[in-house]
């Protein structure tokens, strides 16, 4: 049929009909594309070394299940004038703080869960409950926010915690670059101090604040790293990080 006087073909359509249809499939086509293509969620970077330009060696002290220890430790950092950064777990920060918020006064605080579980082995829905009570408790006995770093208890993670943690804003996993081994029942002070005096500028050592043999070999680890003109600082100076943007 040939079209005459203005008329058009039968069955043909418009061309802004046309133009409309191409417009729904290219849409539904992108659509489809999203929907079967997961974006990658972002995930917290995990970290063993902090930039060696900082020029400190960080001392890190997991735990707290030793308060006396912990005192003796804290008094020492300060006599000595060295800082390390605590990761406390918030079942024994609930236990006295009181004290704690003295032990601790001066010292720079992270995330270490709140009751020491494999964060690997839980639910969603669990991990997040461990690291927001675990920072709540801090706040609320310690009276400031902690830093938003995370060590995983054991040093346990996988792609879920580091989403997850992500998600709560904490952008790095801290572990560590070597470990004085001190939770062992055979640590000895010279054990101890063989473990964690290799350190370089941008070391992370962790050790624990809970053994009395780990505040006995504290002055001989901050001697010698005295000695090496190396400071002891804590992970905010390290990597930037100030608690009162987290307020």
């Amino acid at each position: 049929m040939v079209k005459r006087h203005g008329q058009r073909l039968a069955g043909a359509a418009p061309a802004h009909d046309r133009a409309a249809l191409l417009r729904a499939m290219l849409v539904a086509l992108l659509l489809a594309v999203l929907i079967q293509t997961p974006v990658a969620a972002a995930k917290s970077k995990v970290v063993t070394r902090g930039p060696s330009s900082s020029g400190g060696v960080a001392l890190t002290f997991d735990d707290g299940w030793g308060i006396t220890s912990c005192e003796r430790i804290t008094t020492t950092l300060r006599e000595m004038g060295a800082s390390a950064t605590f990761f406390i777990n918030g079942t024994h920060l609930r236990a006295d703080p009181k004290r704690w918020r003295k032990i601790l006064a001066g010292f720079p605080v992270a995330n270490h869960t709140r009751s020491h579980p494999w964060l690997t082995r839980m639910a969603g829905y669990k991990i997040k409950g461990q690291i927001r009570t675990n920072q709540w408790i801090h706040h609320s006995a310690l009276g400031r926010p902690m830093l938003r770093l995370l060590r995983p208890p054991y040093g346990a993670y996988n792609d879920r915690v580091r989403r997850i943690a992500r998600k709560l804003r904490y952008r790095k996993i801290v572990l560590w670059s070597q470990s004085a081994a001190d939770s062992s029942p055979r640590a000895t002070v010279s054990s101890i101090i063989r473990h964690t005096t290799g350190g370089t500028p941008g070391s992370i050592i962790l050790m624990h604040c809970g053994p009395s043999v780990t505040a006995d070999a504290l002055p001989a680890i901050i001697r010698h790293y005295q000695r090496r003109g190396i400071r002891l600082i804590g992970l905010d100076e390290m990597f930037g990080y100030s608690t009162t943007k987290y307020r």
